[in-house]
């Protein structure tokens, strides 16, 4: 499946199955220049280095600026206010945790290009409960994508060897999240390439 759909794992651990991985490492203002300079400068090739940035969009603005050598730079979700905030930011890849999302934030997000993650190790590791609400919220933002055509993507979130899912895997949860099959696919190919085009674009 790699070679055939070309897909692209932004948020995962290298594996074969993917043309490209990303590494991500969380930050905030009090540690984003070490963070950023503990990436190792010899990054192989089919390997992307990305941040997520945990803090306001104030400071999120800061970080961007000093993250150019970055290939992702992801923002992770808070308050509606803070969400259009971010979402302003043109040079921000994707948001992480997309809670708290209305029309505002769906039109900032196709607009400028900017993701939402929908994020399957996240999901397995919830309780019972959480899984449940976490399948809601997914399934709420994919209706809002068939009227307002944002970008989706769906990654692994792997952290492990073990926790490394397939290209197919990631389609198919996103088919069961009520995707259809073109869309699913184009979720670990054609979005998460454009995402990082727009990225070099913006650089």
């Amino acid at each position: 499946m790699q070679n055939y759909y070309s897909a692209i794992d932004l948020r995962g651990y290298p594996s074969s199955n993917f043309v490209k991985t990303a590494l991500i490492k969380q930050l905030n203002k009090d540690n984003y220049k070490e963070v950023i300079e503990s990436f190792d400068p010899n990054k192989p090739e089919d390997t992307l280095y990305g941040i997520e940035i945990d803090d306001d969009p104030k400071n999120a603005k800061k970080i961007v600026r000093k993250s150019e050598k970055m290939d992702v730079v992801i923002f992770k979700g808070r308050s509606s206010k803070e969400n259009r905030e971010v979402l302003k930011i043109k040079e921000i890849s994707f948001i992480s945790n997309p809670e708290n999302l209305d029309s505002v934030c769906f039109n900032l997000s196709r607009d400028n290009s900017i993701g939402f993650e929908l994020n399957i190790q996240d999901f397995i590791n919830t309780s019972r409960y959480k899984r449940v609400k976490k399948l809601e919220l997914y399934r709420e933002i994919l209706k809002a994508y068939k009227k307002f055509l944002f970008p989706i993507i769906i990654t692994s979130g792997a952290r492990t060897q073990d926790e490394i899912k397939t290209p197919l895997t990631l389609v198919s949860f996103g088919c069961i999240l009520g995707m259809d099959i073109r869309e699913a696919k184009g979720s670990i190919t054609t979005v998460p390439e454009m995402i990082l085009n727009k990225r070099i674009a913006n650089v």
